[in-house]
């Protein structure tokens, strides 16, 4: 580490526990490029981990309180920075839009087997998200994404009003994306991510 001499790893992080700024920017100046490249790892968006580094700095000001003996000061931004980073990706990629463009991706004949393989675990977390909605949530939701059917079919199949309908389909994709969110680790959410920037 590039850090002032006068202190070791361990001693710098005591010093930013007890709020001092320059020991705080010794450890930016010299862990930048490790937090930097922790998040362009997982993300593969320069802007994005960008971003996400300085947060991860903030972060660690706002709760310099728990720095105090901390052994592995490397491991602990490493860590620090891999948790901030899959949260936030989780946060950003579990939408309604991208929720739609899951279904029709998996629907789709024009991809090849390969493709298809390689996104298999996220396929099939999508359809454990759909499995454990429930009742008409889970039928308006079919029918709508799989079967293609308007609102307006869709009310008069199901003898609802077709405000109900949309209704269901906002519940529906909500419930989906909060089990996603709960069930995804962070390979599928590195998945998920590609699949998006491919598309």
């Amino acid at each position: 580490m590039a850090a002032d001499n006068l202190y070791n790893e361990t001693d710098l992080f005591n010093k930013v526990a007890m709020g001092d700024e320059k020991a705080f920017k010794t450890i930016f100046d010299s862990y930048w490029s490790q937090v930097y490249g922790t998040s362009l790892h997982l993300t593969k968006k320069p802007e994005l981990a960008r971003d996400l580094s300085q947060d991860i700095f903030v972060k660690l000001w706002e709760n310099r309180e728990k720095l105090t003996g901390i052994a592995n000061p490397s491991s602990y931004l490493y860590t620090l920075s891999r948790n901030l980073v899959i949260d936030t990706l989780r946060k950003k990629v579990f939408n309604a839009s991208n929720i739609d463009f899951l279904v029709e991706y998996f629907q789709s004949e024009n991809d090849s087997p390969q493709e298809k393989a390689e996104y298999r675990e996220l396929d099939q977390l999508l359809k454990r998200a759909v499995d454990s909605l429930q009742g008409n949530l889970k039928e308006v939701f079919v029918l709508s994404r799989y079967e293609g059917l308007t609102h307006d079919q869709i009310a008069s199949r199901m003898g609802i009003t077709a405000i109900s309908s949309k209704t269901y389909i906002v519940r529906a994709l909500r419930k989906i994306r909060i089990f996603m969110e709960e069930h995804a680790d962070g390979h599928i959410l590195l998945l998920l991510l590609a699949l998006l920037m491919k598309s």
